[in-house]
């Protein structure tokens, strides 16, 4: 999963009413629908220690290691409903998805215009929308420049800290193509460092995401284990609930 900065549900008042509490249905302002692929392959390697042969009178104490892997491929349906926008650019949102093997209910979320999120940590979010939702930051194109060639980029520090480099590959009216490369890292014991790359066609005028295909990596590496976990996800907009009207 994309260690997304995520802050408590006490985040949803202060961008907005108490009314946005979790559990109080809210009629949507925008409503969006995204097509989701997704893919987990993780390698663990786990060393163990203070083995001794069943000998007492000559026991042997030496250590050993083993491998384990599992692997996840799921494809559904990603719902985000606009609730609420704020005027410092903070959005609140109720989120959902529907895989063949992964489900997430309803769940609001604040979304800062950076892109970190806020909910109900008695709730966990699904690696799809963690990963999508920072996307929908209305801060993630302000005050820059849109043109081929452009880059930028922006990132925050703490536990969780976060560098995001985005460089304008296409331009085509209203329509922009990113490359994208994030270095991550979570401090802690079960800290891991990430690093990932992913290509997202952005609608300009409607300050959405097309479609956003992204690879991500982490490595965490302990005393006990050291494990890789690759992820693939692709996210594709279905439909827009602007673009009726």
């Amino acid at each position: 999963m994309r260690p997304i900065m995520s802050l408590a549900c006490a985040l949803l008042v202060a961008l907005s009413a108490p009314a946005l509490a979790q559990g109080t249905r809210l009629k949507p302002l925008r409503s969006l629908t995204f097509e989701v692929t997704y893919s987990l392959v993780s390698i663990s390697q786990r060393r163990v220690s203070g083995l001794a042969r069943d000998n007492l009178v000559d026991p042997v104490v030496g250590s050993t290691s083993f491998s384990q892997s599992f692997g996840v491929d799921d494809s559904g349906t990603l719902k985000v409903e606009v609730v609420a926008a704020t005027a410092d650019r903070g959005l609140v949102v109720d989120v959902s998805y529907d895989g063949k093997k992964t489900h997430q209910s309803p769940l609001r979320v604040a979304i800062l215009p950076g892109g970190q999120l806020g909910y109900d940590l008695k709730h966990p979010i699904c690696d799809q929308a963690a990963e999508l939702l920072p996307l929908l930051s209305r801060g993630l194109l302000m005050d820059r420049e849109i043109a081929e060639g452009a880059t930028w980029s922006d990132g925050f520090e703490g536990p969780v800290s976060e560098q995001r480099t985005y460089r304008v590959m296409r331009v085509s009216g209203a329509d922009a193509t990113f490359e994208v490369e994030t270095d991550m890292r979570v401090r802690g014991p079960e800290g891991f460092d990430g690093h990932e790359t992913g290509t997202l066609e952005y609608a300009t005028d409607q300050q959405v995401p097309r479609r956003w295909d992204v690879l991500l990596r982490t490595h965490r590496d302990t005393a006990d284990v050291n494990q890789i976990t690759d992820t693939h996800m692709v996210a594709t907009l279905t439909s827009d609930s602007f673009t009726k009207k």
